[in-house]
């Protein structure tokens, strides 16, 4: 049936027909490829605020249960199980904004009233969360600030001892404030798609880097200043590293960061083979 299907994608005609039908999708049947923002079990479906599927789903199925299983709470119930979700999640903002833009494409279609009111109760808990947020961000700033100010005003009392105390002070709640946050962000990474891809050949994994930088520096051979990318640095580098093969999947960031420096470094540019290779994409791209 799958077969069927994308040979009819294939054709032009029966892909515009499949489009005007409604049918047509950029989704696929494939398991995975979504975020898990909210919690989900494999497994006989239960009761409680976890969605539950027979085995792993794929991504629409999976974003459509989650509002499936909204619209089997009433009132003050869907504000508890959307917050039973956004507790677990680790980047709040992200949540958030996955919530928005579902809600606001949704609200768009055609609903029965009663499931339209749990959608508008649904909107009403992001707004909620929204001004939350927003509220916390700016106590942190005044907190800041009063502290800081604090540790002025001591200075200019005379009092250099307490000043530095409150410095201190202030330093402390800085560094552990800058810990929080990068924590929050190694769990949101591992909440992405596992890197999959990998090398049959374990010996070519440095070639791999040295390709990938090679490409990141690429210039117009006619006109240096314009370089094929913009934006791409050595962390862009890394990260897709990281993210993409197995090989890195496992590592730190600060350690893939340092073997793909140290690849780069056994990348000899006189090379011939290396010169004709750079020769070919600049052919390949600018001429």
């Amino acid at each position: 049936m799958r077969k069927f299907r994308d040979w009819l994608s294939s054709n032009m005609i029966f892909r515009n027909i499949l489009a005007d039908l409604g049918t047509r999708s950029a989704y696929t049947g494939k398991a995975g490829g979504f975020i898990p923002y909210f919690q989900h079990r494999i497994g006989p479906y239960q009761r409680d605020y976890y969605l539950y599927f027979p085995k792993k789903p794929f991504a629409l199925r999976y974003h459509n249960e989650v509002f499936n299983k909204l619209f089997e709470y009433t009132a003050d119930d869907i504000f508890k199980y959307l917050d039973f979700h956004y507790d677990a999640f680790p980047e709040k903002n992200a949540f958030i904004l996955f919530l928005d833009r579902q809600l606001t494409e949704r609200l768009k279609k055609n609903h029965s009233k009663e499931r339209r009111i749990k959608l508008e109760s649904a909107a009403d808990w992001v707004i909620e969360k929204k001004l939350a947020l927003k509220d916390q961000a700016k106590m942190t700033r005044e907190d800041i600030s009063r502290d800081l100010q604090l540790v002025i005003d001591s200075k200019a009392a005379g009092n250099p001892q307490e000043a530095q105390e409150r410095l201190e002070s202030l330093a402390s709640k800085m560094e552990q404030k800058f810990a929080d946050a990068i924590e929050r962000l190694e769990s949101s990474t591992t909440l992405l798609p596992a890197a999959k891809i990998s090398l049959n050949n374990q010996n070519h994994l440095d070639k791999l880097v040295q390709l990938i930088y090679l490409i990141q520096n690429l210039q117009n051979p006619n006109n240096r200043t314009e370089q094929l990318l913009s934006g791409f640095n050595h962390i862009d580098l890394a990260t897709i590293l990281r993210l993409h093969f197995r090989e890195f999947a496992d590592k730190k960031p600060n350690t893939v960061e340092k073997n793909a420096k140290a690849s780069i470094d056994r990348l000899r540019q006189t090379d011939p083979k290396v010169q004709k290779l750079t020769q070919a994409m600049e052919e390949f791209f600018y001429s």
